[in-house]
C-alpha cells in the first residue's frame, strides 16, 4: 500500500483551541481509517510545520478524499509527499 507523508500547518483557530487537539486527532484518524488507510505515525513538530503524519492509503485518489476530509475541519493546511522505501528506489534505479 502506498505511503504518504503529510506536513501540516495549524490554523490560528486550531492553535487557539489546542485543548481540542486530541479530539481533532481522533477525527483525522477516523477519516483515514474509513478510507481504508492506516495512520502509521503522527507527530507535533516545532519549526516550519506543526504536524507530520505518515499514512498508508490504497492510492492517490483515496489520498485526495482523505485530504478533502481533513480540510473540512478548517484547522490545518497540508503539503503531501509520496514516500518510497529504499528498496523501492533501488529497484527503480536498477530497472528490476
Amino acid at each position: 500500500m502506498p505511503c504518504f507523508i503529510i506536513l501540516g500547518k495549524l490554523s490560528e483557530r486550531a492553535l487557539g483551541r489546542m485543548k481540542e487537539a486530541k479530539d481533532r486527532d481522533t477525527q483525522i484518524k477516523k477519516v483515514i481509517g474509513d478510507a481504508g488507510g492506516t495512520l502509521v505515525s503522527h507527530y507535533y513538530t516545532i519549526g516550519r510545520y506543526d504536524v507530520v503524519m505518515t499514512i498508508n492509503l490504497p492510492n492517490e485518489e483515496i489520498l485526495a478524499k482523505v485530504l478533502i476530509g481533513i480540510g473540512k475541519f478548517g484547522t490545518v493546511s497540508t503539503e503531501t509527499m509520496t514516500a518510497l522505501l529504499p528498496e523501492q528506489m533501488y529497484r527503480m534505479a536498477t530497472g528490476t
